[in-house]
């Protein structure tokens, strides 16, 4: 019997998992085999998980950076967490898999919040030399900047420290993206040039000392997006209070940080 539209259970979506990655056993293949000739909203989710190992194994060829190397070597087979459904089968690419998943999503409507988020999971490409407040005491990091914005200077007044940047090109954007931490946490502020990007499905939307903040999830980040003369602006961390993530989003350093 074939289920109607988004009815179909937890077994028969793992089941649909494990027949794309090519891990669901003999026994078993038979039948969700003649169940997805019989249904075509299973043929359709069948070729999404199809397409989505193939783009996640291409990913993975890459290195992994240093720090996912350790955690993921760390963590026996019986301390592994159990992954997603979509994911089951596909072992260890975590956070290939955000990436690869963000986008998919994003293919068909251009560069989206999610897709631009994942680069916090990556490491920073080089070091932030020397991160002092600038000269002018303006409350911008010095020698830093993108699409003529700079990066704000946290240090002082929230305690966060630059330590990183990265550059990275995305739906035919180059993202600049400033990595800070503070009390063992990491967060990443990437500025995204060019036209506005649609605000998350679902985002809650909070003003701040006049500033205009979306904020959302995704794969475990809570997200925050707002505008800075017309290009947006991506903030996100894990484990760090959506109030904390809302004031750093908010400082303009009395007016002095150009906005």
């Amino acid at each position: 019997m074939v289920r109607t539209r988004g009815r179909h259970s937890r077994a028969t979506k793992r089941d649909l998992a494990r027949l794309a990655d090519g891990t669901l056993d003999h026994e078993r293949r038979e039948h969700v085999e003649h169940s997805v000739a019989g249904s075509y909203e299973l043929q359709l989710r069948l070729r999404d998980q199809r397409r989505a190992v193939a783009a996640v194994r291409a990913v993975a060829t890459e290195r992994a950076p240093l720090a996912l190397r350790l955690r993921r070597r760390a963590l026996t087979p019986a301390a592994r967490p159990r992954l997603p459904l979509f994911a089951l089968g596909i072992g260890g690419v975590l956070g290939a898999l955000a990436l690869t998943l963000a986008m998919l999503s994003g293919a068909q409507g251009g560069l989206t919040v999610a897709q631009a988020a994942t680069l916090a999971a990556r490491a920073p490409a080089a070091r932030v030399a020397e991160p002092a407040q600038s000269a002018d005491d303006s409350g911008k990091l010095p020698r830093i900047s993108a699409a003529g914005l700079p990066f704000p200077y946290w240090e002082d007044r929230f305690g966060w420290v630059a330590t990183g940047v990265r550059h990275d090109t995305l739906g035919g954007r180059t993202l600049t993206t400033v990595f800070y931490r503070f009390d063992g946490r990491r967060i990443a502020y990437t500025i995204v040039p060019g036209t506005r990007l649609p605000d998350a499905k679902g985002a809650r939307t909070i003003t701040r000392a006049g500033t205009v903040v979306h904020a959302s999830t995704a794969g475990g980040r809570l997200i925050l997006t707002w505008v800075r003369r017309g290009h947006t602006c991506v903030l996100s961390g894990a484990g760090v209070p959506l109030d904390a993530l809302t004031a750093l989003a908010a400082w303009r350093n009395h007016g002095k940080l150009p906005y």
